[in-house]
């Protein structure tokens, strides 16, 4: 393994996991919104799903969609329409919130994304999608086999990179303890429906 490449590897991933992206926004968000312990599973989930994303493109995703532009499009319209359903459930839930009696008992109209939600989202996820294939293809000499580069990336990527999910997770859990207004409950249901908005835009451009 190429030390030197490997520590610039490592910057790449901090870089990069602990600025704000959808994963980020939607984990913090969520946290702030259902609590740490509900958004376990979406964290979770952003991580299998990108390191799944990772290792195709060491693999040659890159290509592959070079070569079949249109399979990209297919999943960037389903995803789309899926995110577009996921979107009009929290503005739904911003704008007519349940009575206080049902949200006492813990009713929401809305709910944190599932390990498969999350996991599946990294498709259609701009920055993940960036950070894979550029990734795969900057750090080449990384080791001399696929296997090899793949088992390197995988591993720093779950050291280094998960770890900026936590933070933004637990910061959206500090941010729940002073949401006790039911105003802000709306709010933070409209900011997600904006921020997955955002989402689709990107998906649908980029």
């Amino acid at each position: 393994m190429d030390i030197a490449l490997w520590f610039s590897l490592v910057g790449f991933v901090c870089a990069m996991s602990y600025t704000p992206g959808p994963n980020n926004l939607m984990v913090m968000s969520s946290s702030a919104l259902f609590g740490i312990r509900r958004t376990l599973p979406h964290w979770l989930g952003v991580n299998i799903g990108f390191n799944l994303l990772l290792v195709a493109s060491v693999f040659g995703l890159g290509e592959l969609v070079q070569r079949y532009p249109v399979a990209l499009l297919v999943v960037k319209i389903g995803g789309a329409l899926w995110l577009t359903w996921m979107a009009s459930q929290f503005v739904r839930a911003a704008v007519h919130p349940l009575p206080a009696a049902q949200r006492a008992k813990g009713k929401t109209r809305t709910r944190p994304f599932k390990v498969h939600e999350a996991a599946l989202f990294q498709i259609i996820n701009p920055k993940a999608l960036m950070m894979t294939i550029s990734a795969a293809g900057a750090y080449v000499a990384l080791a001399e086999t696929a296997p090899e580069r793949a088992l390197i990336m995988v591993v720093t990527f779950i050291i280094f990179g998960s770890p900026g999910g936590l933070a933004w997770m637990f910061a959206g859990g500090t941010l729940k303890r002073f949401l006790g207004d039911p105003r802000w409950a709306r709010i933070l249901n409209a900011g997600i429906a904006l921020i997955i908005v955002a989402t689709i835009a990107m998906v649908l451009v980029s």
